[in-house]
């Protein structure tokens, strides 16, 4: 969920931000955090959390603005991540500019945990596939 959002909302990311190509898997995450999540919901989260080897970090939102006046039913509190399209969005622009990740929901703010946190683990950068000619 959220995936084609992400993959049409980087167009209008890059175009707005002018930000250039990112230099590492750190430095993406900052941009996604400090620009990208400012430029479209107003918050800015911490990148926390990194692997050792720097490919999985995790996005600190303390105050989710998807989750205002939301309260989840009873039956549906241990299942439902409200919030979910954030991974399919993050995944999708992420795959835009050639990098293939894995998103996931750790914690929710609205299950009754202090903050949301959303985990990112790059799988792989892509290769730049340039498009077939038509003869």
């Amino acid at each position: 969920m959220g995936y084609n959002i992400g993959i049409r909302l980087i167009e209008d990311f890059l175009a707005r931000s002018g930000v250039g190509r990112c230099s590492d898997f750190r430095e993406t995450a900052e941009v996604i955090s400090k620009v990208g999540f400012k430029m479209f919901l107003g918050v800015s989260p911490t990148v926390a959390k990194w692997s050792p080897d720097s490919k999985e970090f995790s996005l600190l939102i303390d105050e989710n603005p998807l989750a205002e006046f939301v309260e989840l039913p009873d039956n549906v509190r241990g299942d439902l991540f409200y919030s979910n399209i954030l991974c399919g969005v993050i995944r999708g622009a992420l795959e835009m500019v050639q990098m293939q990740v894995e998103t996931s929901f750790v914690t929710c703010s609205l299950k009754g945990d202090e903050r949301t946190e959303i985990r990112v683990r790059l799988m792989k950068f892509l290769d730049e596939e340039v498009p077939v000619e038509d003869d």
